[in-house]
């Protein structure tokens, strides 16, 4: 089963169709951090601020990971507000579309966690 945590708090999601109901409704969500993760596998990440968000793949525990790549030449940084209160700033150039962010979720969940090909990834 796939853990699902939204901004620290777990949410339940049995089914591709539950999953939707969720991206619905954190999709009004301005800030967040989400969390989909293999109980000792792997995990993803999504942070996002407004338009802008990111994801972040850890193979396992300790495991530097990968990040999303968007367009490598835009300038500029963006705040994200982490789970615990903690602001972190990374650059624009990570962000992708909200819903590509979405569509790597999804695939990560039918797949047991297997890393999404659809994102172009920079291993960290």
């Amino acid at each position: 089963m796939i853990e699902i945590m939204l901004n620290g708090r777990s949410l339940e999601a049995a089914s591709l169709e539950q999953l939707d109901v969720y991206f619905d409704l954190v999709n009004a969500v301005p800030q967040f951090e989400l969390w989909v993760s293999v109980p000792e596998g792997p995990s993803m990440c999504m942070l996002r601020n407004g338009q802008s968000a990111w994801l972040m793949y850890l193979r396992g525990s300790g495991d530097s990971g990968f990040r999303s790549c968007g367009e490598p030449g835009r300038l500029g940084d963006e705040n994200f507000v982490l789970n615990n209160g903690q602001v972190d700033e990374y650059p624009l150039s990570w962000c992708i579309d909200l819903e590509q962010c979405y569509k790597a979720i999804a695939y990560f969940y039918l797949n047991d966690g297997a890393r999404p090909e659809c994102i172009t990834w920079h291993e960290e």
